[in-house]
């Protein structure tokens, strides 16, 4: 059992670290839209970039580790078409959503991977 504790911590940093990397384009994300955007605009990017997190976050992690990728098409093309669809605040964020929709996913597939690292092993039984 004692052998088992530093794997424990080594599986918990490795999935800070995977995870860290497409936080860290998320909040570069945000930090562009912010320093960019006027201020008029600022609440519509906030609202595409955190749903777009959101929704691929959720779909990374419902597919699981070997799951198909086609619902994160379907979910960026879909925001896309719905964004340029609307009126003007919304029309120019339209491309905003593609790599928050990527970097929730990423997330969201990361957090399936640490899922399954988490479980025990089942022992094989012997006849």
């Amino acid at each position: 059992m004692g052998g088992q504790e530093p794997d424990r911590r080594r599986a918990n940093r490795e999935f800070g670290l995977r995870l860290l990397i497409p936080a860290a384009l998320f909040v570069g994300l945000l930090v562009l839209i912010v320093s960019t955007v006027p201020s008029e605009v600022i609440l519509p990017a906030v609202v595409v970039v955190s749903g777009g997190v959101l929704a691929g976050g959720i779909i990374g992690f419902l597919t699981g580790v070997r799951g198909p990728h086609w619902p994160i098409y379907a979910l960026i093309f879909t925001t896309v078409a719905v964004l340029l669809l609307l009126p003007s605040p919304w029309q120019g964020l339209a491309l905003v959503a593609v790599p928050a929709a990527a970097g929730g996913y990423a997330m969201g597939k990361e957090i399936a991977f640490f899922r399954l690292d988490r479980r025990h092993p089942v022992p094989l039984v012997n006849h």
